[in-house]
């Protein structure tokens, strides 16, 4: 959840006016974007070039440049791809701000742990597409409605924000580890130094951490 405002990101795949198709009928923005999540969900961000992505569609890499100027418009294009179902199904503004601002959280967590790259990226670019755009807006009004100080609504959003990012990045990261070394998992866990510190290690625990913000929140004074 980042300041959606183009100056304040500089150049980038979204602030670009997008150019229409070439001669080439098959190739387009939005099949780039598929094959590019294909990719990544397959082999990982490590995998992700131009030129591996250009085989992947059967094309010179220079065909690629003329939908995008770098690796990290793909990365934009697929985080911001895969956020589209989760934006599709903001709470209306009829919905009480806690339920509104856990939904909506809720499902911007679901769709980064989805991908486990999308969860790597999310943390280290600026999430300004129309979708992640859409669900930080969301979050933002709703926890605007909380009727807290202005100070009070900006630590909320700070908080739900890194909440979303930190709790994906740990919970893939975590998945992984279990997947890939699970011998080293539980020795991680057994080194845990009290059983909260355990089940923090063995648990996501995210609609729990959620539903303390809130109370946070409920707890402050009201103006």
């Amino acid at each position: 959840m980042a300041d959606s405002r183009p100056d304040q990101h500089g150049d980038s795949v979204f602030t670009r006016p997008a150019r229409g198709r070439r001669a080439q009928p098959a190739l387009s923005r939005d099949r780039i974007v598929a094959a590019t999540i294909a990719l990544l969900d397959r082999e990982g961000a490590a995998a992700l070039t131009m030129r591996k992505l250009a085989a992947e569609l059967g094309v010179h890499a220079t065909s690629l440049y003329w939908y995008v100027q770098r690796r990290e418009d793909l990365v934009d294009l697929a985080v911001d791809e895969i956020l589209a179902e989760a934006a599709a199904v903001l709470p209306g503004p009829e919905v009480p701000w806690r339920t509104a601002v856990k939904e909506t959280a809720g499902r911007f967590y679901a769709a980064l742990t989805a991908h486990a790259w999308a969860a790597e990226f999310a943390g280290t670019r600026p999430l300004i597409g129309p979708n992640a755009v859409a669900l930080a807006r969301r979050i933002i009004t709703a926890l605007h409605d909380c009727g807290g100080s202005e100070e009070t609504q900006a630590v909320a959003i700070r908080a739900f924000s890194n909440q979303i990012l930190g709790a994906a990045a740990t919970a893939v990261a975590m998945r992984q580890m279990r997947r890939d070394e699970t011998d080293r998992h539980e020795e991680a866990l057994a080194a845990a130094v009290s059983d909260a510190d355990a089940l923090a290690t063995a648990n996501e625990y995210f609609d729990q951490v959620l539903d303390l913000l809130i109370a946070g929140i409920d707890a402050q004074p009201r103006n």
